[in-house]
């Protein structure tokens, strides 16, 4: 995503903060993206509010490809808490990973912000994950070039004005 708009393929690229990137190219802010444990809802009435990394590595996981810049964030943090997860299946695909769960085999840790696009599946249940809270700052990647192109400004200035945080604070289904 860092090279494509280097070299004028792309206008603007909506990525992970890098202080490597950042000095090469214009970083804006859009939220601070958080994880969740998703799985399949259990009958009982006793569900736990929240569950740690360590919890989620004993999970038989489906999990995003390790080339993959969000694969590496979550290697990282289950790498830091001492329990490397060992997913049983891996993906290109956020969708896979929300269909691989519905089938009730397997459980994933997703971003919160896909929770906007597919919601809290019926059966199923997305838990935040503690122990560390672990976010990534997620923004819009503007190369430093004059003139900006006209898409590239006008995301900039869309950017400026929508509160894509205050949208993604409150996770769907649980109020």
């Amino acid at each position: 995503m860092v090279e494509r708009p280097k070299s004028y393929e792309l206008d603007a690229a909506a990525t992970y903060f890098s202080g490597s990137a950042a000095r090469r190219f214009r970083f804006i802010a859009l939220y601070r993206e958080r994880y969740v444990l998703l799985t399949q809802a259990p009958p009982d009435t006793g569900q736990p509010a929240e569950a740690s990394w360590a919890e989620a590595a004993r999970q038989p996981l489906c999990l995003l490809h390790p080339m993959m810049q969000g694969r590496r964030v979550l290697d990282a943090v289950f790498e830091e808490v001492g329990t490397p997860a060992r997913p049983r299946v891996e993906t290109d695909s956020i969708a896979s990973l929300f269909a691989h769960v519905r089938t009730g085999r397997w459980a994933s840790v997703v971003p919160h912000a896909w929770l906007h696009v597919f919601g809290v599946p019926a059966g199923m249940r997305a838990l935040p994950l503690v122990d560390p809270v672990r976010t990534e700052r997620i923004g819009l990647l503007l190369p430093r070039r004059e003139p900006i192109s006209v898409t590239g400004q006008a995301l900039a200035e869309i950017a400026g004005r929508v509160d894509v945080a205050g949208t993604l604070e409150v996770v769907p289904g649980r109020g």
